[in-house]
């Protein structure tokens, strides 16, 4: 018989999805699962033939067809062993229903934001900044949690289903590193459908516990080996004094406000250097005491902040403006809490003094 090979290692959630349905099914006689450094790595010009993105799992059938992605693995193995084992396919159309719900959220509105949790910098799916994506990932899986049966014991109901071993996995994740790392209490990280079902699982669902012993064992290694300690909000933390900045935010001290939105706070400065000077600040500050302290984690608010000083000087009907950083006291920075000078409203010289 000529095995059919899943190219996947321990740490993939996405692989882990097929792993568990060959673990429940029993079917290591018939799939052999392989590393991708087999074949040289995921940037190998031979792995690249059987997936051309260079990521994990991909999948090889007995007539040579590789099949890239977790899902149509997934499927795959569902259909091709259908009677073999437990099905993944919950009798009920109701069931059913919420099984392939479930499985899409987790992969168009989870899966690409899960990388705030341990990459070092963004993207993050459409988020470049990691708190608003780590939000937007509490906030699905409130989504999810909504889909979730309420008589279990696996997400649709009594059957386990292509939903349990889609969601599982992540589930190691989420609830692995944001208490860990970000400080999440537990209680706080899955909502309580969710949170019952995964314990339920660990404790009662041995092709879960299996894949959670290979989840956080690599995991547990990543932390050993510090790779959260440049992570901002995790190991990095911001721990400068608060400024000016935090009172005029907390209404401590009253600001001439000429624009707020959820990133940033524009105010007027009280000793302006033009007939229009404005002060631009990112309300959370992230370490950005001055720009020297920039890194990749901060590109999004950078640009955010110049975006909106342009949007301000095109309200002001500028014809020319300066935009000023100032870093360092000899620079006459005087408040360590990152922020953009849009002066207008009259004629500059060069260079500056």
């Amino acid at each position: 018989m000529v095995q059919e090979t899943l190219y996947d290692m321990p740490i993939s959630n996405h692989g882990a999805r097929c792993r568990m349905i060959v673990y429940k099914k029993g079917i290591e006689d018939r799939v052999t699962i392989r590393p991708p450094g087999d074949l040289g790595g995921l940037k190998s010009e031979e792995y690249l033939k059987i997936n051309p993105q260079g990521k994990m799992p991909t999948y090889v059938t007995d007539g040579g067809l590789p099949i890239p992605e977790s899902d149509p693995i997934a499927r795959y193995l569902i259909n091709k062993y259908q009677g073999v084992g437990v099905s993944f396919v919950p009798a009920d159309a109701t069931a059913q229903l919420r099984s392939d719900i479930v499985g899409r959220l987790h992969d168009v509105y989870i899966s690409p934001i899960q990388g705030a949790m341990y990459k070092a910098a963004p993207p993050f799916g459409p988020f470049d900044d990691r708190q608003a994506a780590l939000s937007e990932l509490k906030r699905q899986l409130e989504t999810v949690e909504a889909c979730v049966s309420p008589d279990g014991p696996y997400i649709t109901g009594s059957e386990i289903s292509l939903a349990d071993a889609t969601l599982f996995p992540t589930m190691v994740f989420i609830t692995y590193i944001l208490p860990e790392q970000f400080g999440w209490q537990p209680a706080d990280v899955l909502p309580p459908k969710l949170a019952r079902w995964f314990q339920w699982m660990q404790a009662n669902e041995p092709s879960a516990k299996r894949v959670f012993d290979e989840i956080t064992g690599v995991l547990k290694g990543w932390s050993e080996k510090g790779r959260w300690t440049t992570i901002l909000g995790a190991g990095l933390k911001d721990q400068a004094p608060a400024t000016l900045f935090d009172k005029i935010m907390n209404k401590q001290v009253s600001a001439d406000i000429v624009h707020e939105d959820d990133r940033c706070m524009a105010i007027r400065d009280i000793n302006p250097q033009g007939p229009t000077h404005v002060l631009l600040f990112p309300k959370r500050r992230d370490n950005l005491t001055q720009l020297r302290q920039a890194t990749e984690e901060h590109k999004g608010i950078l640009g955010h902040l110049l975006v909106t000083a342009a949007k301000l000087a095109r309200d002001e009907g500028f014809e020319a403006y300066r935009i000023v950083i100032n870093d360092g006291p000899k620079a006459c920075q005087s408040v360590f809490h990152l922020h953009v000078h849009l002066i207008g409203g009259r004629s500059f010289s060069w260079p500056p003094g």
